[in-house]
């Protein structure tokens, strides 16, 4: 059994511990926050061993093994670096980090510690995705061309809300790193051109439409926004079909056109999107990995450098 130590007791945290209680092999050790409110509420709905109001108590606890860590992403870098000095291993939310720096230096301290670290991209282990990749690498749709994908959402202004902070709100961070993440999972050449049509309200982007383009030709389009009407579609074009996902990031069936035919792929995602991101965490800890080869190291550095460069040619 693995006990988690969870900081940050949100709306994604809650999901997150609704999630771990259907695990085998996970238990809710333990909860930290500030708040004295969300502590009580927390600890009357998911019944924790320990409740924590100061984070240095948490990570002194020596029988907490894994810290799941979902405060807003501007705070991850130091949690992170926290519970490793702890030798807790780390499941951290996106986007883990806002700088290369960062992610360079806390999956480097992973490593020499020998402890498990991951972004919590949980994308990359919905058994449909799991099924695409496979199908999409075998030639299913030809050779790529194309990906785009929308995360679109009106959100109220509320300047207390992280979302609206000038350092790490917008949409970009919020929703785009699914978008991100989405499309390297599936094209792994080097990005060559990168533009962005942006719109910025109340000090943060609220609308981004970003293009990359991919070393060998692929065109990849992620939408995101604070201030539109819903749209989660993902479709990826290929040379001979497509495949369209509705919303991309927790699909459970796919439309799949080839020439004038279509057919639909289906798999049941268990109990909910967080599963099986825990159940990989469990698998990977029990197996002594350092990190998942759905979501590497390499993969958190190398979003963290593009969202970086998005940056620079958004100003």
């Amino acid at each position: 059994m693995l006990n988690w130590g969870v900081i940050g007791l949100g709306n994604v945290a809650k999901r997150f511990c609704d999630s771990l209680s259907h695990s085998d092999v996970g238990h809710l050790y333990a909860i930290a926050s500030h708040s004295k409110e969300k502590q009580n509420a927390f600890a009357k709905a998911y019944a924790p061993d320990h409740v924590y109001g100061d984070y240095d108590a948490f990570f002194n606890d020596e029988e907490i093994d894994v810290v799941y860590i979902a405060v807003p992403h501007g705070l991850h870098y130091e949690l992170c670096k926290k519970a490793l000095e702890h030798y807790k291993c780390v499941l951290c939310e996106k986007p883990a980090f806002l700088t290369k720096k960062e992610a360079e230096e806390i999956t480097q301290m992973a490593k020499d510690r020998h402890l498990f670290f991951m972004e919590a991209m949980k994308t990359r282990f919905i058994p449909l995705i799991k099924v695409l990749r496979k199908n999409i690498a075998d030639g299913m749709i030809g050779d790529i061309v194309s990906i785009e994908n929308h995360f679109l959402s009106e959100v109220p202004y509320d300047p207390e809300r992280y979302l609206f902070d000038h350092k790490m709100g917008g949409a970009l961070y919020d929703t785009g790193v699914y978008g991100l993440a989405f499309l390297f999972d599936f094209v792994r050449t080097p990005v060559v051109n990168i533009e962005n049509k942006v719109e910025h309200q109340y000090g943060v982007d609220v609308y981004d439409q970003v293009t990359l383009t991919f070393e060998n030709g692929v065109k990849g389009i992620v939408e995101c926004a604070m201030n539109r009407p819903r749209d989660r579609r993902g479709i990826i074009k290929g040379t001979k079909g497509s495949v369209m996902l509705d919303p991309y990031y927790r699909p459970e069936e796919a439309i799949v056109e080839i020439g004038d035919e279509s057919y639909t792929l289906t798999a049941k995602i268990p109990y909910d999107d967080f599963h099986p991101e825990i159940e990989a965490v469990h698998q990977d800890i029990e197996h002594l990995q350092v990190e998942d080869q759905l979501m590497s190291f390499s993969d958190t550095i190398y979003l963290s450098e593009m969202f970086e460069k998005i940056k620079d040619v958004s100003k």
